[in-house]
């Protein structure tokens, strides 16, 4: 999709990086491959590897949506079915809301231009206390019913005056299929919220914009349209930390060759917050250029940075990092752990399988991520794997061996020189 879209203007900030990146230099053309076959060309490739990548997270959310609704066994139209009228439900939740009934709450979903104007005009009567429960209750019911759809209720009520309803509101648009009548009210919380976690929220809602633009599934210029608000957010010096983080994340998302220079200057950043967003960023990028320093990270003193890194390791499938990620099974902190087992599912294997079957023999939080990372395992080896392959090797990787450096990272090299932390 890249070649379709308008070029990003880049010139606010300092791009060395791009020149060490020159697509012509690294066409298959200039690759010295002995037949130049088309599987070599794709192994550097993010942009295919992005879309095969999509494929795997619609696949792996609807595995954990099989999972949740055979835990479950919720009947979709047993008791959130609403008789009232949307103004009915209002009015109640404003003056009586112990008396509304469950399934009438329900009336806010899948709501209509009409519907939503009527929610603006009522809303701003109930309690805070109620605006709350009203979240909660639709938030429990979307997960448990398939025909809930709150994504414009949500942005109806992201004007809301309490931040943490605004914060809610968006982070649960940001799990939800992106809409382009959603994007507007979303970039608006992004540059209008003065409460910087609020803005961070609407931030990390965009990276699904920009994933929908290169996966063909969004308009082209409503994915531009994310992704230069995010740059002006990256460019800002500014801008909070945090902000700058979840702009980082999503931006991640997109195939423009100028992106690798935020990732970077995040990597080396003072600040642990951006590298750690430059961690995420590397995961999400698809490319494979990344691997070497998400491994290095692996021994990072700073459990959230193995965390993370171990997570990108198993997005990039880095094979290289598989005893790294087996001996952080025995982390002492449970987020590395989880995490390793993620990416112990995502690379497969004989070991890891071994590792992850032990652990999904007992009963705790990592016995259920690691059966979970077991069923992941089996979908990337079964016929679909072969059918979508996430990242195609290349062949021979000595034929990398006269391209840049970042081009010769592969899952082969010894990396006898990543580095220790003291």
């Amino acid at each position: 999709m890249t070649a379709k879209k308008r070029p990003v203007d880049y010139d606010n900030f300092e791009d060395n990086f791009e020149d060490d990146f020159d697509p012509d230099e690294h066409a298959p053309d200039a690759w010295d491959t002995e037949d130049d076959d088309e599987e070599s060309a794709r192994a550097l490739n993010p942009s295919e590897n992005r879309e095969r990548r999509g494929y795997y997270t619609r696949r792996l959310a609807d595995l954990d949506d099989a999972t949740n609704w055979e835990d479950d066994e919720v009947d979709v139209g047993a008791d959130h079915r609403p008789t009232w009228s949307l103004e009915t439900l209002l009015e109640r939740l404003a003056d009586a809301p112990e008396s509304v009934p469950h399934n009438e709450y329900f009336a806010l979903s899948d709501l209509t231009r009409a519907g939503a104007e009527v929610v603006r005009r009522l809303w701003p009567r109930l309690a805070v206390e109620h605006r709350r429960r009203v979240l909660d209750v639709l938030l429990d019911g979307a997960d448990a019913y398939l025909d809930v759809d709150l994504n414009l209720f949500l942005a109806t009520i992201l004007d809301d005056p309490e931040a943490d309803l605004r914060q809610l509101a968006l982070e649960t648009l940001a799990e939800s299929e992106p809409a382009p009548e959603i994007l507007g009210p979303i970039i608006q919380r992004l540059q209008r919220d003065e409460e910087d976690a609020v803005r961070a929220a609407a931030a990390a809602a965009l990276g699904y914009y920009v994933l929908a633009g290169e996966l063909d599934e969004l308009d082209a210029a409503l994915a531009m349209r994310a992704e230069e608000v995010l740059i002006s957010v990256l460019t800002d010096p500014a801008e909070p930390i945090s902000v700058q983080r979840r702009a980082l994340e999503s931006i991640a998302y997109s195939g423009e060759v100028g992106v690798r220079q935020f990732i970077e200057d995040a990597y080396y950043s003072p600040y642990e917050e951006l590298r750690l967003g430059a961690l995420v960023a590397m995961g999400r990028s698809a490319d494979i250029r990344w691997r070497r320093l998400a491994r290095a990270e692996l021994g990072n003193p700073s459990p959230a940075m193995r965390a993370e890194a171990a997570v990108a390791c198993g997005e990039l499938e880095a094979r290289a990092a598989l005893s790294d990620l087996l001996a952080l099974l025995d982390d002492d902190e449970q987020m590395v752990r989880l995490a390793a087992i993620f990416a112990l599912g995502r690379l497969g294997g004989k070991p890891a399988h071994r590792a992850l079957s032990s652990i999904a023999a007992g009963s705790s939080e990592e016995a259920e991520a690691a059966e979970l990372a077991l069923e992941e395992m089996l979908f990337y080896a079964g016929e679909a794997a072969d059918a979508y392959p996430l990242f195609e090797e290349a062949d021979d990787e000595e034929d990398f061996d006269d391209l840049d450096p970042w081009d010769a990272w592969s899952d082969d090299d010894d990396d006898d020189d990543l580095g220790e932390y003291e």
